[in-house]
């Protein structure tokens, strides 16, 4: 940057793309905010270039849902949880009427609010409803970490067992006792992106009577993970083409793990195992699991 009076520092960039963009100050070797933006993530802020990227998640004039924030307690970990739950527009207008839900799951370095923060799920829904694009749903954000950052192992490995037991026992029945949600399995879906779409595969697979719409964002099973953790997935494929209303796959082509989903893409063909795997350019990150939210909540719940 240069300094163009006693007050003010600029930068001049060239055009970019429409988008969704990060960026922050080093002052004096510190990193930080800028101060007159109020929009922040982590420690950057963001900026909004308005386009043809931007569409699907812009604010538009239609009815907008709500997002809450619900606080709940685990004795099992003693440990306060969270988790952020969109309720779509016309919720409140129906209060007999049972939605169907699907559950997003946030990356290693993310939390509850990720989704709505940085993904814009909560718009994202909005426009598809009013679009008619998508079904009126209950979406949840759960918070996947069950440690703080930094302690007891983390990132994610040694936090599987105690995860899913919040997850099965604390967390679904909060939402069942507290929203309209429907009972049947294709009325339920899961999804995630990088962490998230390792618990979409390892929940989903193991509770098809419960899940029957599963989205594993930038995350590959191989052999040795169904071995570990769905041995029936090999044993007995025809099962999971008769559970399964949508196993939607997606995955950037320049992400460190494409490899990894191609292989299991692969598996899965081998095993007769019906799926659709949508591609893209770009990386590991929420420009790509923005896109890939909108095409997931397009073909789930349909009839």
């Amino acid at each position: 940057m240069e300094r163009f009076d006693d007050e003010y520092w600029r930068i001049t960039i060239k055009p970019v793309t429409s988008g969704l963009f990060y960026y922050k100050f080093m002052v004096d070797g510190v990193q930080t905010p800028d101060p007159l933006n109020a929009i922040t993530h982590g420690n950057s802020s963001v900026l909004m270039v308005p386009g043809e990227e931007t569409e699907f998640f812009s604010i538009r004039n239609v009815p907008h849902g709500a997002v809450h924030r619900h606080l709940y307690h685990n004795p099992s970990i003693e440990a306060a949880r969270s988790c952020h739950v969109y309720t779509p527009a016309e919720y409140t207008d129906h209060p007999g009427k049972k939605y169907p839900l699907l559950i997003l799951f946030h990356g290693s370095g993310g939390t509850d609010k990720s989704w709505f923060n940085e993904g814009r799920a909560n718009l994202i829904l909005d426009n598809l409803i009013a679009d008619k694009k998508a079904v009126p749903m209950i979406v949840v954000t759960p918070f996947g970490h069950t440690v703080e950052p930094g302690t007891h192992g983390w990132p994610f490995v040694q936090e599987q067992g105690d995860f899913i037991q919040d997850f099965n026992e604390m967390l679904i029945p909060f939402l069942k006792s507290n929203y309209r949600i429907a009972d049947q399995p294709e009325n339920r879906a899961l999804t995630g992106f990088s962490m998230g779409g390792y618990h979409t595969l390892k929940i989903g697979l193991n509770q098809l009577d419960q899940f029957g719409n599963l989205g594993p964002f930038s995350w590959g099973g191989n052999l040795e993970f169904f071995k570990e953790n769905a041995p029936h997935v090999l044993d007995d494929p025809a099962q999971i083409n008769e559970k399964l209303s949508t196993f939607f796959i997606a995955c950037g082509r320049d992400e460190f793990l494409f490899g990894r989903v191609e292989e299991m893409d692969s598996l899965l063909h081998h095993l007769g195992i019906e799926h659709s795997l949508y591609v893209t350019d770009g990386g590991h990150n929420m420009r790509n699991w923005r896109k890939f939210l909108y095409q997931y909540a397009q073909v789930i719940f349909q009839d």
